[in-house]
């Protein structure tokens, strides 16, 4: 197969940074049911959470329990597009867990 060198193709690519506020939290999560973050980053458009423990970490809404929330097993995490009026509990059947936060916002 031949190529003929006389014709060129450019492609353009326009790279964007992103600004704004990144934001790692630390929260002790027990058997009532807890806001991760107790306060959300204004202007949050993004959330990791990481189960930092061997505990089973369920995650809902304010009315979260162990029999209806989401499993976060121990050490998994989960990202979330998620804005600053929006909240997210967790809840532990039993003892406490240590589940870490990193919230991203669009402001600076």
């Amino acid at each position: 197969m031949d190529v003929d060198s006389s014709v060129v193709s450019t492609r353009q690519v326009d790279v964007v940074p992103l600004h704004g506020t990144v934001r790692a939290t630390a929260v002790t999560v027990g058997t009532t049911a807890t806001a991760l973050p107790a306060t959300p980053l204004s202007g949050r458009y993004a959330v990791s959470i990481v189960n930092n423990s061997t505990s089973t970490v369920y995650l809902g809404g304010s009315d979260v329990t162990a029999a209806s929330g989401y499993a976060l097993y121990k050490y998994d995490s989960m990202d979330i597009d998620l804005d600053d009026e929006t909240i997210i509990y967790a809840i532990v059947s039993a003892g406490t867990a240590d589940v870490r936060v990193l919230e991203v916002s669009s402001y600076a």
